[in-house]
């Protein structure tokens, strides 16, 4: 029998007061902000489950939401999961944090989130520069444990 790889997504949306990201109120990474996201249900697309996620964790349905790729997620060697990215943009504006049951949602400039900055989930900060340049690639990313050690673009 065959372990099934977990599947995920990652939604990078650019907002009209910011980029709107999570500080996470549960593991993994409590306390430090990602972007929205979460697991890709059995009966959905990809882009199904980004959007499903984007509107449970933000109530935002508007979004067309643009294929920016895969993160194969490796720790210790074995194959974890598929992180399918997205990004996208809205006028909507988010005007103050929000607590929600998944953590306090915020947006935040470009300068601060592409800041060396340990607040940004390490993965996340790895991958935001081809994110939000507009690039498609499948990228690899290695975890020692519950510590990042590196991104690396495998395109074929």
């Amino acid at each position: 029998m065959t372990k099934m790889t977990k599947a995920y997504t990652l939604i990078v949306v650019e907002t009209a007061s910011g980029f709107l990201l999570i500080n996470r109120a549960k593991p993994p990474y409590r306390g430090m902000w990602n972007a929205l996201g979460g697991k890709i249900e059995a009966d959905e697309s990809p882009m199904m489950g980004a959007n499903r996620e984007l509107m449970e964790e933000s109530g935002l349905t508007d979004v067309a939401l643009h294929d920016r790729g895969l993160i194969h997620w490796y720790v210790d060697g074995s194959l974890r999961g598929d992180l399918y990215l997205f990004t996208g943009q809205t006028d909507w504006s988010l005007p103050q944090p929000k607590q929600t049951r998944e953590g306090i949602l915020a947006t935040v400039s470009r300068d601060w989130l592409l800041t060396d900055n340990l607040g940004v989930v390490p993965d996340l900060s790895a991958v935001l520069p081809t994110l939000l340049a507009g690039e498609r690639h499948t990228y690899r990313s290695d975890f020692r444990g519950e510590h990042f050690e590196r991104l690396v673009i495998e395109d074929d």
